[in-house]
């Protein structure tokens, strides 16, 4: 999986790091995104002791969204070094996935989680977090022809 860095490592400097996984699908110029304390995200999270990145992926879409993956398809890797909002180094190492889910969607089983669609060329502006802008950045420059 191609690996993109964001930010540079500094040397003095101590980050908490977080290994992640994001999937996305795009329908009809649509993305799928979960919106939870009204932010928005791709649809993911962090992985954990044990778990694959497939079963992170899977078990993430079904907390957050409702839906069940089909079928998993890497991506790429982004490693990005940032500064959160109350000042902490973060390092986050995220692997982004292509997935294709079943056409029932159910109520997300995470409280206070909500699927929402949103036009995939509007999708950086609702994105909070450095790491998925990138991601869109790379899927929009990889499929635009087909969008």
């Amino acid at each position: 999986m191609k690996t993109v860095k964001i930010g540079t490592k500094q040397k003095d400097v101590n980050y908490n790091f977080r290994e992640t996984c994001f999937g996305i699908y795009v329908k009809n110029k649509k993305i799928y995104l979960t919106k939870k304390n009204n932010a928005i995200s791709l649809i993911g999270g962090g992985i954990e002791v044990g778990e694959t990145y497939e079963e992170c992926l899977r078990r993430e879409f079904l907390e957050e969204s409702g839906c069940v993956i089909k079928t998993v398809e890497e991506f790429c890797t982004i490693d990005c070094f940032w500064v959160t909002r109350d000042r902490k180094n973060m390092e986050s190492l995220t692997h982004i996935f292509l997935v294709k889910i079943e056409d029932k969607v159910k109520k997300p089983l995470q409280k206070g989680s909500e699927l929402i669609l949103v036009n995939i060329n509007n999708a950086i502006n609702c994105l909070e977090l450095p790491y998925q802008r990138k991601a869109i950045e790379l899927y929009l420059a990889k499929y635009e022809d087909v969008l």
